[in-house]
């Protein structure tokens, strides 16, 4: 008992310095995060910081994997509210854009971070699963709209405009805008699916739906303590 309750505390302990690691990131950059500052927001020493990650490259680790798995989290978020292919497609654009998250403190640390990992092992394969996940979440949901080959093609160029889209707004100090991401990606979107007008409006009523969920689910109190 004793065993699992130690075990329990030091995964809470975990989370609790990557999220404490990836704040320092954000307010920062990479290159002025120090195990110290990780510490000094935790509110616990260096030693405790070194205590769960041997080094700032396990801790950098812990970082990427944390701001994938915001990205999934607000995905399963908003799906709990989902009811249609339209819906739960629109989920995933708005799982990545909703400003929230896409914001310009998390844009510009994204990029500190994707700087990294052409350096570093565990972050290219951190990076790898979480492209795979989106590429695999979309490719899933466009079945629903054309064959399996042209979703698994449009699905990883439609992935490729989200990162795209993610680095040119960490690249610059203007804050991010949320709405002009999306209709970036819904223009890139109804193309590449060839949609017609009834199919295009289908997208905008569900795109509306979710965006209110979004607005909704994703700012709330209690996602933002469990999740930000």
């Amino acid at each position: 008992m004793m065993q699992r309750q130690s075990k329990s505390i030091r995964t809470i302990r975990r989370s609790e310095l990557s999220r404490a690691a990836f704040d320092a990131v954000v307010r920062y950059g990479l290159r002025g995060t120090t195990l110290e500052r990780v510490g000094e927001i935790a509110g616990v020493s260096k030693g405790v910081v070194l205590h769960h990650f041997k080094d700032k490259s396990s801790l950098l680790e812990a970082v990427f994997r944390r701001s994938n798995s915001m990205l999934s989290d607000s995905l399963v978020e908003l799906n709990r509210h989902t009811q249609s292919p339209y819906e739960r497609l629109w989920a995933i654009v708005y799982a990545n854009f909703v400003e929230t998250i896409f914001n310009k403190q998390v844009c510009q640390a994204w990029v500190s971070l994707s700087a990294e990992v052409p350096h570093n092992e565990m972050c290219q394969r951190v990076q790898t699963v979480c492209n795979a996940r989106i590429t695999s979440n979309l490719r899933h949901e466009l079945r629903n709209f054309s064959d399996a080959e042209d979703a698994g093609r449009i699905a990883h160029i439609l992935g490729v405009l989200i990162d795209g889209i993610w680095v040119r707004a960490g690249l610059f100090g203007a804050t991010p805008d949320s709405d002009a991401a999306i209709d970036e990606f819904e223009f890139a979107m109804i193309r590449l699916l060839g949609c017609s007008a009834p199919e295009q409006d289908l997208h905008r009523q569900a795109r509306a739906k979710v965006k209110t969920i979004a607005s909704m689910v994703l700012n709330s109190r209690a996602f933002r303590q469990n999740v930000l």
